[in-house]
This record gives C-alpha cells, sequence and structure tokens, in this order.
C-alpha cells in the first residue's frame, strides 16, 4: 500500500492472465505486427497505473492514431501514461476558469463522452471533475486551462491552437481558447480509444485552415433537427467548425416563416425553436451555425407567392427564377425576409446571401429579354457608363451592406460579381468585408471572374468549396463512370481528397497554399433531386469524404508520411463520435465541484472614496502556501495604497483591497495641441478631418477633469485625420492617385497603371514624402496613363505556319488564332503541331502605326508547351524584318522598343522542340488617334506649374478647382466649360497674383538688426519676432505670412523700452576735486601740475554737467586720482655752512644750475591719456544729444 497526496490508499496490483502463456504472446505478437511496433518492458505508473506489456510506436504512428492528424507529437521516453480509477478531471483554479461555463461545459461534455464510449478504468462511472491548484494534482489527473494570454506556439496565433504535455506527473492540457481545450480533449479522447494511453511527451497541434466546413441544402429537401445535431457532433469529433444551413432554394424554403407563411415547403419544414435547438447544440459542440439565403437568383419557392416579384423584362414579363432588382418593393419584401431570419440566427457570426447564378448572363433570355432592362435601370440609378453587371453587383453590395450592419459577415458565391472584366467592367466596388465561396471557375462560360480578379479587387477572405473535390449531389442522372445518382462528383472521392487536396487547389484556379486570403474549406452538400434518398443514406455517403477533409484542412501534410489505407485504418479504429445514433442523449456527468484543499483571495480596486474600478480578482491556491500578488495597472488611474500583498492561504477567505486615484496623463495631447499643422499649407478636402479633431482635442486637453479615455480617443482621432491631411505640396501626385481613370475597356496598360496609381497612393502615406519622390511617382502614372491603349478598330488579322487545334473540340473555334487578341486569360490560341525553328505566327494591321512595346502571355498551365525559343520582329513592309526581342522559355514577355512605324509583327521560332505550342494574349502598344482632350490637356499643365515659390492661398484655391477639373475628366462628363474656365483663371492667378513679395520684410529686418538692444529693457519679445522674421522670410508660403511677420516685428520695435537711469553720484567726484584742488602746486614740477590742471578742468566741466553719466563721472574721478598720482615732487637739496674761500678756476665765474633729478618717463602718458578721455567723453556728450 503506498499513500497518495490526498491520503486516499493507491494498491498497486499485477493483472494475472488466464489465458496460456503461448496464446499470450501470440495476441502481443498479432497487434505488434499490425502496429509496426516493437516490444518493450513496460515501467509501472506509481501511483494507480495498471502494469501490462506494451509496444513502442514512432511519432508517426502515434499522430496517425487520431483524426485530424496533429502537427507535432513529440515523444520524450517510452512510457504510457493510463486513466485509472482515481483518474480526475482538473480544472485549473484560477478566476478566470472557475467564472467561465463555457470551460465547465466542455469538461462536463467530454466526460459525458467518455462515459458513453466506456473510456477508462471505471468504463461508464464518471470521472470527478474538480477545481484545484496545479500543485494539488496527481499523476493519474488530466488538468486542463485556458490560457488567452500566452501562445501555444510560435508557429500559430490559432484561437483552437492547444498543447497537451504527458510525463510521470500527468497530463497537462493548455488550449488557446475553450474550443481548443475540447479538441485537446478530443485528441486524449481518440488516443485512450486507439492505443488505451498516451506516450510521454508533448503534443502541439493546431489548424492550418481557420474554418473547416460542411453547407447542406436543407431547401430543396428536408432535413431534420435530429439529423443536424448528429452531424454537429460527427463534425466536433472531427474537429470541424462551421455548418451551412441553406434553408432557401427554388425547390423549397423550409424553416418556419412568420413574414410570409406562404413561401413555406408544404411538405416539411424546421420550426423555429427545432433550429435554436440545432444553433444550442451548436454552440455546445464548438460549430459555428452559418444561415444561407440565397437571391436574387434561387428564389423560385418564394416567387410562386409572389410572381410579381419577378425581374421584369422588355417585354413586361416577369422571370420565374430571379429576382426583379429593379423593383424597390420587391427588395424591400426581400429584406423583411432576411431581418426575420437575422433575428432568428442572431448570435451566429456569418450570413451567406447567395448572389450566384442569377441568370445565364451570355445567353437568352438574358440578352434578348433582361439586359436591356438592367443596363437602362444602372445607368438611371448609377450614372452614365453603368451597365447590367453594376445593376446585379450593387444589388449584392446593398444587401451585403444590410446584413453587415445587423452585426453579420456577409459571404456569397464567386460567381455573381465581376463578369466579363475583359470589356465594360462592373464599376460598382464591392465591399471588402464580404467573404467568398469560390466553387466553381464555370469552364463553359469564359467571362466568370477567376479566382487572381477577386485577389487583385481586395478581397482578403475566400473559402475553397471546390466542386471538383467537395460536391456531393443529389443528381437528376446517374453517372456512367461507376458511381451512385447520391455521390460526389468523383469516385473514391475520399481518397482523392486525402491524397490530392491542398489549400491552393481551387477549381481551375491554384494559388499558393500559404496564400493568406484562403481562410477555409468545405464540403457541399446539394439535393438537386431532393427525393432520391433520405437523410441517413446522405449521412452515410459523406462519412468518409467528411473525415478526409477534416484531416486534411486541418493538418494539409497529413497524407506526408500516411498512405491512404493507413489513413481509412485508423479513423475507422476511431469509429463514430458518442452519442452517434439518431436522438441519443449523453448520460450525465456531475458537477465540477471545489477541491478541499482550495484556498481563496479576493483582491479589490476601488477609488478613496471606496467606489469600485474593476472586478474583483479572485485567486485560488493550495491552503498552507505563499502567495504575493501585486496591484493592476488601471487605466486612467495610478495607484495610492501598496504596491502588492503577501499572506498565506487559508481556509476563510481572505480579501485585500488596491486604493487607486484618477490620474489623467495628456502628455501626448499636449505635444500636438501645441504643435499643430499649418492648416492653409494643406489640401482642404484633406485637412478638414484634422480642423475638427483638433477643435475637439483641444476642448478635451482643456477640461480639468478630463478622463484618459476621452484624451486618449481625443488623441487617436486627431493623429487618424493628421495621417490623412496632404500637403500642398505634393498636390500633382494626389490628384492622379486619388482621382484614377476607370477602365474603359483599355485593351492594353490598365493593369500597368493601376499599379503605378497603387504606388502613388503609398507614397502619399510615407511621412517622409519629398518633392522628388513624390514628382517621380507623379511620373510614373502619367507614364503608364500615356500608355494604355483603347480598342479603335485597328486590329491586326492573324495568319500563321501552323493551324490551331480544333479536331474533337468543342466549339470548333476554341483555340482559334482570335483568342490571342481578346485579352481574356481564360481563352488561348493552341496550336497543333511542334515546334520547328522558322515557323511564324504574323500579324498584319489594317493600317500604320507607331508602335513602342509588345508584349506576350503564354499560359500559366501550358507546361511543356511553352516555346522554347523564338524572336519577334516587326516590319513596314513584311519583307525587311527588325528584331525587337525574343521568347526564352518564360509564359510572360514585355518587350518595350523606340517608337518605330509598324504594320507587321511576326514571332519566329528559332528553336525544334517536339511540343505543340500555345499563346493566351498578345497586347501592343502604339499611339491612337487622340480625341479632344483640352480638359486632359489643361489638366497636365496645371500639375507642372511652378507653385513651390508661389502664395499657398493661391495654390490651395488652384487645387480645389483642378480635383473638380479631374473628376469632371475621369467621369467623362459631357459639359466641362465652367470648370475648365474656373481651372484656367486659379492657374492665371497663381502665376501673377501669386508672387511672393518679401521687399518690405527683409528691409525691416536689416534695420532692426541694427538697433542696440542694450539700452532697452523689454528685448525678448523683439528677440522672438526678429527671429520668426528671418524665418519667414526663408520659409514663408503665403503673403499672408509674410504680413503677419513684418506686422509683429513692427509692433516689437515699436515696443522697445529704453532703459529708466538712475540719479548720478557726484560726491566722490566733488571729494577728488577738492583733494586736488588743495594741493600746493609749488612744491610739484611744473609740467606735472599742469597735466593735473588739466583733469581738474575737465572733471568740473562734468561735475556741473546735468547730462552726464556716471560713467562720465567715474571716469574723471580715476583722471584726477592718476593726475594726483603723477604729480612730482621737486627735489629741493639742502645748504651746507659756509666754507672759507679756496682759490677759484677760472670757469666758476660761469652759472651752475641744479639738475632736475625726478623721473619723467611717465608724464607724457598721462598728458596722452588726458587728452583720449577727453575726445572720448566729446563723443559720448554729441552721441547722447543726437539720441535725445
Amino acid at each position: 500500500m503506498q499513500k497518495g497526496i490526498y491520503g486516499k490508499d493507491y494498491t498497486m496490483t499485477w493483472t494475472k492472465g488466464k489465458c496460456s502463456k503461448a496464446m499470450l504472446a501470440l495476441l502481443l505478437a498479432s497487434y505488434m505486427v499490425s502496429n509496426c511496433a516493437t516490444p518493450i518492458i513496460a515501467n509501472t505508473n506509481t501511483r494507480n497505473a495498471v502494469v501490462k506489456e506494451r509496444v513502442t510506436y514512432s511519432e508517426d504512428a502515434l499522430r496517425r492514431m487520431t483524426n485530424p492528424v496533429p502537427q507535432h507529437y513529440t515523444v520524450q521516453k517510452q512510457e504510457l501514461w493510463q486513466m485509472s480509477s482515481n483518474t480526475r478531471l482538473v480544472i485549473l483554479a484560477n478566476e478566470e476558469n472557475m467564472k467561465n461555463n463555457r470551460l465547465k461545459e466542455v469538461v462536463q461534455l467530454v466526460n459525458s463522452e467518455f462515459m458513453d464510449k466506456e473510456i477508462g478504468a471505471n468504463k461508464s462511472t464518471p470521472l470527478a471533475m474538480i477545481y484545484a491548484p496545479r500543485d494539488a494534482i496527481s499523476t493519474s489527473d488530466i488538468l486542463v486551462t485556458v490560457d488567452r494570454k500566452n501562445p501555444i506556439s510560435e508557429e500559430t496565433v490559432s484561437e483552437e491552437a492547444y498543447k497537451i504535455e504527458i510525463d510521470e506527473n500527468g497530463v497537462r492540457l493548455t488550449g488557446a481558447s475553450e474550443t481548443a481545450v475540447l479538441y485537446g480533449l478530443r485528441t486524449i479522447q481518440q488516443l485512450m480509444i486507439a492505443n488505451d494511453g498516451l506516450v510521454y511527451g508533448t503534443i502541439v497541434d493546431y489548424p492550418d485552415m481557420k474554418e473547416r466546413r460542411i453547407h447542406v441544402d436543407c431547401a430543396r429537401k428536408y432535413i431534420s433537427k435530429n439529423w443536424f445535431i448528429r452531424l454537429i457532433r460527427e463534425m466536433s469529433y472531427m474537429k470541424m467548425n462551421a455548418l451551412q444551413m441553406h434553408f432557401s432554394e427554388n425547390l423549397g424554403f423550409r424553416i418556419e416563416c412568420e413574414t410570409d407563411p406562404a413561401i413555406v415547403s408544404k411538405d416539411g419544414y424546421l420550426t423555429k425553436q427545432e433550429v435554436r435547438e440545432i444553433i444550442a447544440e451548436a454552440n455546445k459542440y464548438g460549430v459555428k451555425i452559418i444561415p444561407s439565403f440565397d437571391s436574387p437568383g434561387h428564389v423560385d419557392q418564394i416567387l410562386k407567392a409572389h410572381p410579381e416579384f419577378g425581374q421584369v423584362s422588355n417585354t413586361g414579363e416577369h422571370y420565374k427564377s430571379g429576382l426583379d432588382i429593379t423593383n424597390p418593393k420587391a427588395v424591400e419584401y426581400i429584406r423583411s425576409l432576411y431581418s426575420e431570419y437575422m433575428d432568428l440566427f442572431e448570435g451566429c457570426t456569418d450570413f451567406h446571401i447567395g448572389g450566384d447564378e442569377y441568370m445565364e448572363f451570355d445567353r437568352p433570355p438574358f440578352t434578348t429579354q433582361y439586359q436591356s432592362v438592367l443596363n437602362e435601370y444602372a445607368k438611371k440609378t448609377y450614372g452614365e457608363g453603368y451597365t447590367w453587371k453594376d445593376a446585379v453587383a450593387g444589388y449584392i453590395n446593398d444587401l451585403a451592406e444590410f446584413v453587415h450592419e445587423r452585426g453579420f459577415t456577409p459571404r456569397i458565391w464567386n460567381d455573381g460579381i465581376y463578369y466579363g472584366e475583359s470589356y465594360a467592367p462592373q464599376k460598382i466596388k464591392m465591399h471588402d468585408y464580404i467573404g467568398i465561396d469560390f466553387w466553381s471557375q464555370m469552364s463553359w462560360n469564359p467571362s466568370i471572374a477567376k479566382l487572381q480578379t477577386f485577389v487583385d479587387k481586395g478581397h482578403d477572405t475566400i473559402y475553397n468549396i471546390n466542386a471538383s473535390f467537395f460536391y456531393y449531389v443529389l443528381r437528376n442522372d446517374k453517372p456512367t463512370d461507376g458511381r451512385e445518382q447520391h455521390s460526389f462528383d468523383n469516385l473514391n472521392a475520399d481518397k482523392k481528397i486525402f491524397e490530392e487536396f491542398t489549400p491552393g487547389k481551387f477549381q481551375s484556379n491554384t494559388v499558393d497554399d500559404n496564400s493568406a486570403f484562403i481562410k477555409g474549406a468545405s464540403l457541399g452538400i446539394w439535393c438537386d433531386n431532393p427525393n432520391l434518398v433520405d437523410e441517413e443514406v446522405i449521412m452515410d455517403d459523406i462519412h468518409d469524404e467528411m473525415r478526409a477533409l477534416a484531416s486534411k484542412s486541418w493538418n494539409t501534410q497529413s497524407n506526408a508520411n500516411y498512405t491512404f489505407e493507413q489513413f481509412k485504418e485508423s479513423y475507422t479504429k476511431l469509429g463514430n463520435v458518442a452519442g452517434y445514433e439518431k436522438g441519443t442523449k449523453l448520460p450525465y456527468s456531475g458537477e465540477v465541484i471545489l477541491a478541499d484543499d482550495l484556498g481563496k483571495v479576493t483582491l479589490r480596486y476601488v477609488t478613496e472614496d471606496g467606489k469600485s474600478i474593476k472586478n474583483d480578482a479572485v485567486k485560488y491556491g493550495k491552503i498552507g502556501e505563499n502567495f504575493e500578488f501585486n496591484a493592476d495597472a488601471i487605466y486612467g488611474y495610478r495607484l495610492l495604497s501598496e504596491q502588492s500583498v503577501q499572506g498565506i492561504y487559508q481556509k476563510e477567505e481572505a480579501v485585500y483591497t488596491f486604493v487607486y486615484e484618477l490620474y489623467c496623463d495628456k502628455t501626448q495631447l499636449r505635444k500636438e495641441i501645441e504643435q499643430p499643422l499649418l492648416t492653409e499649407h494643406y489640401i482642404r478636402e484633406t485637412i478638414s478631418d484634422y480642423t475638427n479633431a483638433y477643435t475637439q482635442a483641444k476642448i478635451v486637453y482643456e477640461k480639468e477633469n478630463s478622463t484618459q479615455l476621452e484624451v486618449d480617443q481625443a488623441l487617436q482621432t486627431l493623429l487618424k485625420a493628421k495621417e490623412k491631411a496632404i500637403h500642398l505640396d505634393f498636390y500633382p501626385l494626389y490628384v492622379e492617385a486619388m482621382y484614377p481613370l476607370t477602365n474603359e475597356g483599355y485593351i492594353s496598360g490598365y493593369e500597368e497603371y493601376l499599379n503605378a496609381v497603387e504606388k502613388g497612393r503609398a507614397a502619399l502615406k510615407d511621412q517622409a514624402l519629398t518633392v522628388d519622390d513624390m514628382r517621380a511617382c507623379f511620373d510614373e502614372i502619367v507614364a503608364a496613363k500615356g500608355k494604355l491603349m483603347k480598342p479603335d478598330g485597328n486590329i491586326p488579322t492573324v495568319k500563321a505556319t501552323d493551324a490551331y487545334y480544333s479536331s474533337g473540340v468543342y466549339p470548333a473555334d476554341k483555340y482559334s488564332y482570335e483568342k490571342m487578341l481578346d485579352h481574356d486569360p481564360s481563352t488561348k490560341t493552341w496550336f497543333n503541331a511542334d515546334q520547328t525553328k522558322d515557323k511564324t505566327i504574323q500579324f498584319v494591321f489594317p493600317n500604320v502605326v507607331k508602335m513602342s512595346q509588345i508584349k506576350i502571355e503564354q499560359p500559366k498551365d501550358c507546361g511543356e508547351d511553352i516555346i522554347e525559343g523564338a524572336d519577334v520582329e516587326v516590319s513596314l513592309d513584311g519583307q525587311q524584318w527588325t528584331k525587337v526581342g525574343d521568347l526564352n522559355n518564360v509564359l510572360d514577355k514585355t518587350i518595350t522598343f523606340e517608337g518605330t512605324n509598324v504594320k507587321y509583327v511576326q514571332i519566329r521560332l528559332t528553336k525544334d522542340k517536339k511540343k505543340w505550342y500555345q499563346i493566351q494574349d498578345i497586347y501592343f502598344t502604339f499611339e491612337q488617334i487622340q480625341e479632344d482632350n483640352t480638359l486632359r490637356d489643361l489638366i497636365q499643365e496645371a500639375e507642372n506649374l511652378d507653385y513651390l515659390t508661389k502664395d499657398i492661398d493661391y495654390v490651395s484655391e488652384l487645387v480645389d478647382k483642378l480635383i473638380a477639373a479631374q473628376k469632371a475628366y475621369i467621369h467623362k462628363e459631357e459639359d466641362t466649360q465652367k470648370v475648365e474656365d474656373d481651372l484656367r483663371k486659379a492657374m492665371q492667378a497663381l502665376q501673377t497674383s501669386g508672387v511672393l513679395d518679401f521687399t518690405e520684410l527683409n528691409e525691416l529686418i536689416a534695420y532692426a538688426e541694427k538697433i542696440d538692444l542694450s539700452n532697452y529693457t523689454n528685448t525678448e519679445e523683439f528677440a522672438e519676432a526678429l527671429k520668426a522674421a528671418k524665418e519667414c522670410a526663408i520659409n514663408a508660403r503665403s503673403q499672408r505670412e509674410i504680413t503677419a511677420a513684418k506686422n509683429q516685428l513692427k509692433n516689437a520695435i515699436d515696443t522697445l523700452e529704453e532703459k529708466e537711469e538712475t540719479p548720478v553720484d557726484k560726491k566722490v567726484l566733488e571729494e577728488k576735486l577738492c583733494e586736488a584742488k588743495a594741493l600746493d602746486a609749488t612744491k610739484y614740477t611744473k609740467e606735472s601740475y599742469q597735466v593735473l590742471e588739466k583733469a581738474i578742468k575737465e572733471a568740473e566741466g562734468v561735475l556741473h554737467d546735468q547730462d552726464a553719466t556716471q560713467e562720465d563721472v567715474n571716469r574723471q574721478v580715476l583722471n584726477l586720482k592718476a593726475a594726483i598720482d603723477a604729480l612730482e615732487v621737486i627735489d629741493v637739496k639742502p645748504i651746507d655752512p659756509i666754507k672759507p674761500s679756496e682759490p677759484t678756476d677760472p670757469m666758476d665765474n660761469e652759472t651752475t644750475e641744479i639738475p632736475n633729478t625726478a623721473d619723467r618717463s611717465n608724464l607724457g602718458i598721462w598728458i596722452d591719456l588726458l587728452g583720449v578721455s577727453t575726445i572720448v567723453l566729446r563723443c559720448e556728450y554729441a552721441k547722447r544729444k543726437y539720441k535725445r
């Protein structure tokens, strides 16, 4: 006996067999051979597993045990985890999981299925279901949780992804959603069925295709509620996630209708209550329901009750199979039906509105009775140039919008829109949120749009419902290839799907399997002959194909390592879902309960006044364990209390409160408010949103009690509007890119033109766009526009060495020469002989043309029929040929050359090849006779004006008129005189009045720069005005800006204030003068005293000058001090006593002078300084008098 972690006793036993060892060995060997496995000695489950001999499986073998085949099963250890009598389904105890009723429902559902299938040691007894912390689970438990924050795998972002970890600690299942958990539990369930356990390792699984659907025609044939419930369960078992209920058709309408009961089929229909039960069951099993109600075609059943709503013809008769889309009452009526069923299917995410097979557009009666009516309606409703194609597309588009506004994503079939794009294409732009079910290319009608057309038109949600793989039909005729009359379109369709289908294989259109627009795949059940078989036969007939699609849509590489036979053996062993039989009710599995040792902590988030600002967070853990929780960052609030709380989980609930205050960060908004765009510098129609957004943002910014949400929303709106604003400098590109030409049946060049337009639009969004870059994009659009070719009657005739392939082909001209010139990608010319050197294909024009380009396209599926080698040559007379290019094993080739007069073009083969050859289309670019292009030329002239140095106000006016002119041009308005006149006036005004005049501003700047600011006090405003004026002189774009800058600077000059003078203090000067005058002149040398006298005189002048400044006074004080310091004292020698006379020298009779021994070396300097100071003083006086 071994003690378990919950104190329970777990018994370890060995199973004793009652057969002989020989028999056991034989059985084991047989099992091993069937599974390609080798025996190993089993380890025991130390908790409660039953020990037995088992086998080693490869990862591929393990993956093959489930359907769909999982993406990854990495084996860590060759040991087997098995369910025991103590196995529990444990939901990880956290707040999110414990509040998640859907997660609980999933666990209970799968537990019921385990009971129904008697999976595990307890057979039909339910497994215990509890909420518990991670460390409270045993090795025999299955722990499940939802983790929406952390990716299950770096390979996917799917919400259906899950991971299963199996080891000695048990099984741990993590799903990105509740449905992902359901799928993970299904994988565990299937591994238990196939292998009675899970090998230690990690399973990472997710779908390659987002939607895996079955479409059911329950309109032609009544299909019961229980049949749908049975299908939903089976789909969920295979991880299929969408069921389309097609309830309105030509042969029936089979859901209860309150708006108009007369339209409902009398031989069986679903009540609304039954539909709600189907939806509820689908929600439970993770399958979304898509209602399908087709119009304007497939409405025979409805029109039986209302024939007056059938499409009216040009003779006044009503079509019995198509709604009158020109009749507002008919449209209103059909919408009332859609409204009723949108109410019924509320909560569903998608709604299929059909749009297909309205009429056969390429034949009578459409071409003879209805086309003219729809053409007239289109012209009246949408405008000149619109056709019946727009009438049909407009109806579908408006209905899609009607559905979308009610919260559904609309879907349609592929064949109702973009019909015949090669000539007079549909002008209506379809909503990009419409999903496309691409079911058929309809090879019998080449005008049906190709898949690439939808991609080019911007549709990013396309479903592959390839009729060649997926259509199951109750047929009116029995096939002759051995299939039943109730069958798929191919023999052994399940094998074909498993071995051949990939996501990119649409009917007659193959694209990259990883194309982002591929959003799913679907089987289609169609009941054209509703009474052929009963619904049970249909269920049996689709059984295998459903499994093949389930695996290939979940894991597109399902067939990479397995044969179809292995795949079939696997899903046969798995059988059907629990509760598969019609009317089965699954056993009740009980409730999910709390573990006994579960502690609880509640975290509350409130303001200072106790107001709750966030839902309480509840945390769970094992009693006795430590916990620590940090306060959440709450948008618009700032934490006041402690950042974290700690404690120990107790049996009693603990409650902690985090306190916050309202906080609003306006930093980014302030930056935008303080640095607004100069709105006058932007194209008016692009800046209006910004102007409004800025006004509102400023109100929010200045509002004291704005919330963070208000601030962020105002900022987001402002920035979004700012992105839309286009500077006037870029107006030429803006006009051409945002108002492009529509396709008027151009025979070449339009695709290149659109590419240039898109490039231009992308450039306009680039914040780093320069004028040079803009001009380059503009020139590219103009160049592409110049190469657009319209059909002008100058169509060449064709002759060739080889005839085209026609034997046994219907129609006989299917591959005729003319197919090279129809510019229809669905047609081609196919030559019926091998490629041989010097064979030619020659094109002869009725008139000489100046040609500059030839584009040759071969079919993408031509395979080995591709032309190995050929020269492309032109000629004026058909004798002298000039080579302009060649073909060398390439599908598409564009040859550009200097404009040349041409009447003949030929392709001359240069290599031998034992294969036929094909050409899809040839495009010739040459000059055409020009129509009246007065408006076009005027627009071009306006786009090329020198505007960068002109007044931006005049530029804005020009752009407004130019946009109006461009609109008139692209819409082919007949009377354009007014827009031409307006544009001419705006151009003339720009060139005359729009010249900027900087003269007065520059003169004022020069004057301002000479002002000595040291004499003034309020210089800041002046300095800012001068700086702004200088910047304006360089960058100004309008005369208003120049005038404003000039006025601002002039005002700043006028308001300069001189500094106030402080009283002059002459006391020191007076004292120094007194000191100087008191000196005894006799004691100093004459020269030095003269300097002092001069200084005294100057000082007295300043002392008595009323205008003398403090600087003047201080200077005289220094001068006096210097003069006093420079005085030289007379040196007088003492008289000696009288001595006796001595004999004298004759020379003694001469006069003897006493030498002056004083130092006079600085006297000259002081005299010079005194002179200079006198000059400076006088200049200063003069300057001050001038100023006054």
